[in-house]
């Protein structure tokens, strides 16, 4: 658990610290280039997510589950297997791309905004993700850490740069993809400095490969459609004011997703061992941790999303008031989610993970669609809560048995907590400045969730008493 917690705090600050500089960069990008033009690069910046993730295709999963088993692994022939494999998906993402984007889109300007921040982005998380995956697998993440930094400060520095010297969209495109392949640089420096590349081929990392692919596909591909499919059946301006009260939500659940990217390799050891109770001991505490933090991201957002909005992307984006308060909850139903899921991919269930992402996926298409063509924005953001939803209750029939016990132990007196909290909000909130009041009812959660909770309230009362006695002897 000691491990667990240390990994947690290096992505901690790979993940959060560094995607909230990058995104508080982003939404400065909103605030300058404005809700068309911001649109027009939301749909780049999602077509380059999914050509990076074809980069991977379930790789990184099928590298951890070889490279944590508890036989003797040839960890330098994996790694070179790794990196053999990536590089041939770059060239065949980098080919069918080409194909894609000039039979989908006419528009040229936005044609070489897609082509300046997609391939240099396929190219860097390909190589991003050789060493990231490593570095996860052998439990040494703040190497991973490392990495993502770099990028990530990279990132927000030419943005803010573009934005004082007041780049064209164009070459903002540009640094976007730019900073993507500086991070696979250096990720790539660090690796070779402890292992070849080049060594061995392991063919254990295609086995099941094609259900590991499928399913991390559409968990990458359902908050990259939105965009895509509402710029077919509504105005760039809808597609930006979407993108930019989603953006929040996305970097808010970076906080809970720590800790399922921690979880991850223990639960793989015990799913593959057949250490059944560990794996579902492990699973509820994971899922009693991420829910808390999830609770704690929603709550300043659910309550004060007008005054947030404002704070952050100025007057003018009022209309992503209403968007931010629904998709708010998203953080909630993510940081649920995951766990459940993690619990089927790690017990060896990963077709049946797959199946309801699939499902999600074709659903979600066709709701963006129809209610996005009905509600503009607004139908985007009730989608996204519905899909959640949707596999919140597919997670659970697939995996039933342990999925109630997860649930029960895991989430139950945190939910009660946080309606607790929801209602007296609604009679008190308006006495409170939004960030006295976000903080407020914060800690009125986290008071109410340490009372309710036998376990977590001994964590809390032993945690007081060592302070107190190193206190007392300093």
């Amino acid at each position: 658990m000691k491990l667990i917690l240390k990994n947690a705090s290096y992505l901690f600050a790979s993940n959060v610290i560094v995607r909230l500089i990058s995104a508080f960069a982003t939404i400065l990008v909103a605030r300058y280039l404005g809700a068309t033009d911001y649109g027009i690069l939301s749909i780049g910046l999602a077509i380059a997510t999914i050509a990076g993730y074809f980069t991977d295709m379930g790789l990184s999963h099928t590298f951890i589950r070889e490279a944590t088993k508890e036989e003797k692994v040839d960890l330098p022939s994996l790694v070179g297997s790794h990196f053999k494999i990536r590089l041939i998906f770059v060239g065949i993402v980098g080919v069918i791309l080409f194909v894609l984007v000039e039979s989908l889109y006419s528009n040229q300007y936005m044609k070489k905004i897609i082509y300046l921040m997609t391939y240099p982005t396929i190219i860097g998380a390909a190589l991003q993700g050789v060493g990231v995956v490593y570095f996860q697998a052998v439990q040494q993440m703040h190497y991973t850490a490392y990495i993502r930094i770099l990028s990530g400060i990279v990132t927000a520095t030419t943005l803010v740069l573009g934005l004082l010297f007041k780049w064209p969209l164009t070459l903002l495109a540009a640094a976007y993809g730019f900073s993507s392949l500086i991070g696979g640089l250096y990720s790539i420096y660090l690796l070779t400095r402890r292992t070849s590349l080049l060594r061995g081929w392991d063919r254990n990392l295609l086995d099941g490969l094609i259900s590991y692919t499928l399913g991390g596909l559409f968990v990458m591909m359902l908050p990259q459609v939105p965009s895509i499919v509402l710029e077919k059946v509504t105005s760039l301006k809808e597609v930006g004011y979407f993108s930019a009260a989603y953006r929040i939500p996305l970097v808010l659940y970076q906080v809970p997703g720590i800790v399922a990217a921690a979880f991850y390799p223990m639960l793989f050891k015990y799913g593959s061992s057949g250490q059944t109770q560990k794996h579902l001991k492990m699973s509820i505490i994971q899922t009693k941790i991420m829910s808390i933090l999830g609770v704690c991201m929603v709550l300043p957002f659910l309550l004060y999303s007008d005054w947030w909005v404002n704070l952050v992307f100025g007057k003018e984006w009022s209309n992503v008031t209403p968007l931010l308060s629904i998709l708010s909850v998203v953080v909630l139903l993510q940081s649920i989610n995951f766990p459940l899921a993690d619990s089927l991919t790690t017990r060896g269930y990963q077709s049946k993970r797959t199946l309801v992402m699939f499902v999600s996926l074709v659903l979600a298409i066709f709701c963006y669609y129809f209610l996005g063509q009905k509600y503009n924005s607004l139908g985007g953001a009730m989608t996204v809560v519905i899909i959640e939803i949707l596999l919140l209750i597919g997670f659970t029939l697939f995996n039933i048995k342990f999925s109630i016990q997860i649930l029960k132990k895991g989430t139950l007196l945190n939910l009660l907590s946080f309606g607790l909290t929801i209602l007296l909000s609604l009679i008190v909130k308006k006495y409170f400045h939004p960030i006295v009041g976000s903080s407020f009812f914060v800690c009125l959660f986290l008071g109410l969730t340490i009372y309710v909770d036998k376990e977590l309230r001994s964590l809390f009362l032993q945690f007081v008493k060592r302070r107190m006695e190193k206190w007392r002897t300093t």
